[in-house]
């Protein structure tokens, strides 16, 4: 429930600065926002407790913030006759920050939720307009194309808000006619497990138009499958869309023949295949280094084969001379040293008995 809201309350979203209070503010959240916002409130409400050496220190809530973009309902107003003057219901994107604070009172300490809220516009003020300063941002996606992260330094740039986009096709987010291109960068990134900044091409924004960003590619290939996991791209604004609020409702810009929507298909099918099916750089040198062995085994067992015969016959060979040859000198040998032969006879016959 809010209890007190500030004067720009009015400036910004048109409510008289009153009309909050006593309201939950998730009311006046966006319904596609409110999932988010709850997440968020209660992630902030987990702290951790730090410990360092012998010294036990507690983060106290009071010192934990976090962060989210969501839409906020924006006031209609009342004519003069108490009717509503719109009956559309728009909402404004906006970055939340949150932080809690303790407060001690007579009743003991109570944990309050102080949230700033700061108003998102469009980045762009003309037509197809050149930055004067670069701006950069992050995306990334899975094998199968789904987006999982989108920094939300992009949110004034493509007027996206990450919780509407993740988890959609990235790939639909590049122009039609870019995607040949595409197709080689990425054919290019699973190889060799990055890409450097790219030549501009085109990015839609949520408006439906385009604006034309560089890009620095990275791929993490996992170390056990050599299987690529996800694409990391950082985007470079060149230049801005044709029409320059990106926050506006989408505009059907471009009317495409069937033939066109096929080959569209086609060109995103094409790079999902390269990502699941095309070794990467050290699948590929697994694959060499696996292919070697198996040349030097097949080469070691046709040597193996090719010699065992001739050296079991040379081994049966030499066992028969060694035994002959030992067999002979120990007749020899026990022959001349025998003590009980002819001498013993002899010496018994010439010796006279005395």
């Amino acid at each position: 429930v809010v209890l007190y809201a500030t004067a720009s309350l009015t400036s910004t979203l048109g409510f008289p600065k009153d009309m909050w209070v006593g309201r939950s503010f998730i009311d006046f959240v966006h319904p596609r926002d409110r999932n988010t916002f709850a997440s968020q409130i209660t992630n902030g409400l987990a702290v951790p407790t730090v410990k360092c050496h012998t010294e036990e220190i507690d983060q106290t809530i009071e010192n934990q913030g976090s962060t989210m973009v969501c839409r906020i309902r924006r006031y209609r107003g009342l004519t003069y006759a108490f009717g509503v003057k719109d009956t559309t219901v728009a909402y404004l994107p906006f970055l939340l920050k949150f932080r809690f604070k303790n407060i001690t009172d007579d009743k003991g300490t109570i944990i309050y939720l102080v949230i700033q809220a700061v108003p998102y516009f469009s980045a762009f003020k003309t037509s197809n307009e050149v930055l004067a300063n670069t701006v950069s941002f992050v995306m990334r996606h899975n094998a199968d194309g789904n987006l999982e992260y989108i920094d939300s330094v992009s949110v004034p740039y493509l007027g996206y808000l990450p919780q509407d986009i993740t988890n959609r096709d990235a790939l639909l987010l590049y122009h039609p006619g870019d995607l040949g291109f595409l197709q080689e960068v990425y054919q290019s990134l699973v190889k060799e497990g990055n890409v450097n900044r790219s030549k501009p091409y085109r990015l839609m924004t949520q408006n439906g138009h385009y604006l034309k960003v560089e890009t620095e590619w990275s791929a993490f290939i996992n170390p056990w499958s050599k299987k690529l996991e996800f694409v990391t791209g950082k985007h470079y604004i060149i230049e801005g869309p044709a029409n320059p609020d990106v926050f506006q409702n989408p505009e059907i810009t471009l009317n495409f023949t069937e033939e066109q929507k096929n080959k569209s298909k086609m060109y995103r099918d094409g790079i999902i295949r390269i990502m699941k099916e095309v070794l990467t750089k050290p699948a590929e040198i697994a694959k060499q280094q696996m292919s070697k062995r198996c040349q030097d085994l097949a080469l070691f067992m046709e040597i193996l084969m090719e010699e065992q015969p001739k050296a079991v016959d040379e081994l049966r060979l030499e066992i028969q001379d060694a035994d002959h040859s030992y067999y002979e000198r120990d007749s020899v040998i026990l022959g001349g040293i025998s003590p009980h032969h002819e001498y013993d006879s002899k010496s018994s016959t010439e010796t006279p008995l005395s």
